[in-house]
Parts: structure tokens; sequence; C-alpha cells
């Protein structure tokens, strides 16, 4: 039998691998990073407006290292930043009209097509459906599986 080991090896360096790939083709194709598609998407799918503790734990980035994504976007044009009046320590991140443009346009044409190259097209319909069933079990054994979240949206109502 082979050491459990190298199944985690060969999952994280080919997530590695294929997270590498499609960086380069969002830098170069749609001229932004792939965390920033990334958290523009998750703006997006969480209906514009997202905590930014949330979205620390939806990116899996420290406090700092979203509040200097979020600054970026900023800086872009994609997203804002609400305070409520009364709790000045919350900040919300807001998805910006020209925010969802390029989450919906740009950045989403872009990260389909590298997806399907650089990750579909190299598995089978078994391997796909297999990697979804692994997922979903990994993140239910850590408490991380969210219907809302992570299911695919003809099944997120159940």
């Amino acid at each position: 039998m082979t050491e459990p080991i190298y199944s985690w090896l060969y999952a994280q360096q080919g997530v590695d691998a294929v997270k590498a790939a499609l960086g380069r083709r969002m830098e170069a194709e749609a001229g932004c990073s792939l965390l920033e598609h990334v958290a523009l998407y998750q703006l997006h799918h969480n209906g514009g407006r997202l905590q930014m503790s949330e979205l620390v734990e939806l990116l899996d980035v420290s406090p700092s290292g979203v509040t200097r994504l979020v600054e970026r976007l900023v800086k872009r044009g994609w997203v804002g930043r609400e305070q409520p009046a009364d709790n000045r320590r919350l900040v919300i991140a807001v998805l910006t009209p020209e925010g969802e443009r390029m989450c919906t346009g740009t950045t989403a044409r872009v990260y389909r097509a590298s997806l399907a190259e650089e990750f579909t097209e190299l598995l089978s319909e078994r391997d796909l459906a297999d990697l979804r069933r692994i997922g979903r079990k990994l993140m239910e054994g850590h408490d991380r599986w969210d219907v809302k979240r992570y299911a695919p949206p003809e099944t997120s109502q159940q």
C-alpha cells in the first residue's frame, strides 16, 4: 500500500500547479491576479457585499492580506468600503458596478477559459466527479462545507 502522504502531496502539488497556471493566465489576459478575481467572484456570488472577516474565511488569506487586496480593488474602482455608523470596527467590502462588469465579463471569461484548458481538459468526467466528492468530504470533515457558498446553484436550494 502506498503511503497516504503521496496522495496528499500529489493533490496539493496538483492544485498548486493549476493555480499557478491560472494565475499566469489571469495576469496576462485579464489584467488582474487570480486572488483578485476570486474576491470579485465571492462578492458577486454573495450578493455584492461581504464583511472583511468573511473574505478572510472565504479566501483563506490573513486579515492584513485581505486589507491589502481590498485596497487594490478599491484603487481599481471595482470595490468600495462601507462602515456602519453604529459599528466603526466593522468594514464591509461592496462590489461596484465596474467590479460587477469585470467579474461577470472580462475576468470570468478568462478564468473559465483558463480553467477549461489548465484543469478540466486534463481530467475525465469520472475524475471530476471524484474530485467533487472528495473535496466535499474534506470540507465537511473540517466544518467548511457551506451549501450557500460551494454547492452548484441548481443544488443550493436543498
